[in-house]
């Protein structure tokens, strides 16, 4: 009998900023709410019950389904002890798991290390946004850093080269562009190894685009675009087990009321989309998402 075992696949979405929990999650019942946030709440005729104490805002309708399908878990009160009250430091506590001293390997890299400890998929962590994440940063941990993944590719779009040949003697000259960094400290060993890793990357996950098919239109926002690109990725069998993006900034200050209902509803609808299209080739059971701000 033929195994249906699949790898686990882990989806990392941070809400960049500081997303406001108590209007995601509302504690309705509780008096302090509505005390202390007389302007900034969400009101009763919005809110769309969990039980008789929590209310999920009625504009991520979508999210409040998943749950009601058992397909959620809301986990409160995630934090650590002696609070710095600094976002910047907070995020390098979150982005390394040490909250006692200054981290420098980030705690997902350390999960592609495990999963893959010869380093030999440098798609076994995928980011999808601009820059690497600190939580996917460690030294000879390989990951791939994708901006945009229809275009993706080194040399793939450029007018000016006709030929797989060209393309190739193009690509390693880069290749010996990086090289030399090795051996010459560790700064410099780090950025050239991660240049080639990059090179590497950057011509096995191209082919993700062209392999997808689907009847699902995603919503035309930006997180519901880097959902699709999980998707895609993960559709062509690629090997990658641990996604990471971004959404935001959930730093809303005075337009809390506006921005953080857009945002919300963005990401409500890109989930609902995206697991509907895992669902449609059989791929949503063995994928997790996790947000976290």
């Amino acid at each position: 009998m033929a195994s249906t075992y699949k790898d686990p696949v882990l989806v990392v979405l941070e809400l960049t900023g500081a997303n406001d929990y108590l209007n995601t999650i509302v504690p309705y019942s509780d008096p302090l709410y509505w005390d202390n946030r007389p302007k900034v709440h969400i009101s009763e005729d919005q809110l769309l019950p969990i039980d008789d104490r929590l209310a999920f805002r009625s504009d991520i309708e979508p999210l409040k389904e998943i749950y009601d399908q058992g397909d959620m878990a809301i986990i409160h009160g995630i934090g650590f002890e002696n609070s710095p009250r600094s976002h910047f430091r907070a995020m390098d506590i979150w982005h390394t798991c040490e909250p006692d001293s200054i981290g420098i390997d980030g705690w997902l890299a350390k999960v592609v290390r495990d999963l893959d400890p010869g380093g030999e998929n440098v798609l076994k962590g995928v980011s999808l946004g601009q820059g690497l994440p600190r939580a996917l940063a460690m030294k000879g941990v390989p990951v791939t850093s994708v901006n945009n993944l229809p275009t993706y590719g080194v040399l793939s779009s450029n007018p000016a080269i006709t030929s797989e040949r060209d393309r190739t003697q193009l690509l390693e000259s880069f290749a010996r562009m990086y090289a030399p960094a090795i051996g010459t400290g560790p700064t410099m060993e780090y950025l050239g190894q991660a240049g080639r890793d990059a090179l590497r990357g950057a011509d096995i996950i191209r082919v993700a685009p062209q392999a997808y098919s689907s009847t699902v239109e995603y919503a035309n926002n930006p997180i519901a675009r880097r959902l699709r690109d999980v998707a895609q990725v993960h559709l062509a069998g690629l090997g990658t087990q641990v996604f990471y993006t971004a959404y935001g900034s959930f730093d809303t200050h005075y337009d809390q009321m506006g921005s953080h209902t857009k945002l919300w509803m963005d990401i409500s609808v890109a989930i609902r989309d995206f697991f509907a299209d895992l669902r449609e080739h059989g791929a949503s059971e063995e994928v997790v998402i996790m947000l976290f701000s």
